[in-house]
């Protein structure tokens, strides 16, 4: 069976900017292990605002697509990668 190339995100209840934010830390890998901060200056998500990132990530967090990791220099996010295998694979 082939590689996929990305992992496609269904909607499950997603907003826009949480898809958006998961589809990078997922097919991104230098995007996963991330701030807010890091992950709020990525061109792909420059048309939202900080604050709508923010919510974003605390929201995936709180639907435990995402981890959060105490690091001395603060807050890490990573994908919870159990949960990928509700996510659809995409080999195009």
């Amino acid at each position: 069976m082939p590689n996929p190339k990305a992992i496609d995100v269904p909607k499950l209840g997603f907003s826009d900017a949480q898809t958006d934010v998961l589809n990078i830390m997922m097919n991104k890998e230098e995007w996963d292990y991330s701030t807010v901060d890091e992950i709020a200056h990525t061109e792909e998500l420059s048309g939202y605002s900080y604050e709508a990132i923010c919510t974003a990530v605390y929201g995936l967090k709180n639907r435990g697509f995402l981890l959060e990791v105490n690091k001395p220099y603060g807050c890490v996010y990573a994908v919870n990668k159990l949960r990928i295998p509700n996510m659809m694979f995409d080999y195009s």
